[in-house]
């Protein structure tokens, strides 16, 4: 009776031992969980954030830029070779998911795709992501026009639009 007594303990013991091991580890788990939440969080944001930076490192470029003068001004002719494939080749260049520049003012309103003649929609770059957020800004849209014997700058207003990939969790926010 004594042996059976002793052993009875000792099961209690290790049963004891192994739930308040469990218990740990559940609440190890729960409180990795909330600080792994707010890295992913925190890691959203500063990819947001980095797309908003992004939009004026992106048209000060020398493959996008104008004039190295002006600020948040795009070549247009650079926009169109860029926009027919040609920034493929920069696929690792560039630190967001997508880059597009619209004609906004004095335009038609239906988007035509550069490049074709009238066009006002530039796709510069796609990574082939689906779920992206942009971010925008207004631009110059510049060319050198020869107009009545002189060359001058002609400009419009344009936007840049700036994707970064979001997660699959934030879609359905």
């Amino acid at each position: 009776m004594v042996k059976n007594s002793g052993q009875m303990k000792i099961m209690q013991m290790s049963f004891m031992i192994i739930g308040v091991f469990f218990f740990f580890v559940l609440v190890g788990l729960f409180v990795l969980g909330i600080a792994f939440g707010d890295v992913r969080s925190g890691a959203e944001e500063l990819a947001r954030a980095q797309a908003i930076s992004s939009i004026g490192v992106i048209a000060g470029m020398s493959e996008l830029n104008y004039d190295a003068d002006d600020t948040m001004s795009v070549d247009e002719d650079k926009l169109k070779i860029m926009s027919g494939g040609f920034s493929n080749n920069y696929e690792d260049f560039w630190p967001v998911a997508s880059i597009e520049v619209y004609k906004v003012y004095n335009v038609s309103r239906e988007i035509v795709e550069c490049p074709s003649v009238g066009c006002n929609y530039y796709s510069v770059y796609s990574s082939g992501q689906r779920n992206i957020e942009k971010v925008s800004s207004y631009v110059s849209i510049c060319k050198r026009v020869k107009e009545f014997g002189s060359v001058h700058n002609k400009c419009e207003v344009g936007k840049i639009l700036v994707g970064v990939e979001i997660r699959e969790s934030e879609v359905g926010r």
